[in-house]
């Protein structure tokens, strides 16, 4: 069975809004971690930012 043009350009328009929701989302996300990170006043290690700089990289390249 095959879908009209009409019903896939609602289910796209569907798809957008919902990952316009989700990267909102993500965004507040990490705005919240930063600030706890900050309140906490954790130690920078040297492996802390580097697991931080692979986790950017990885978000990066997906």
């Amino acid at each position: 069975m095959t879908q009209s043009p009409k019903n896939i350009s609602a289910l796209m328009c569907e798809l957008s809004v919902a990952l316009a929701e989700l990267s909102e989302k993500m965004s507040n996300l990490s705005v919240t971690l930063e600030n706890s990170y900050l309140e906490s006043n954790a130690p920078e290690t040297v492996a802390t930012l580097e697991a931080a700089r692979e986790t950017i990289d990885k978000a990066r390249s997906q």
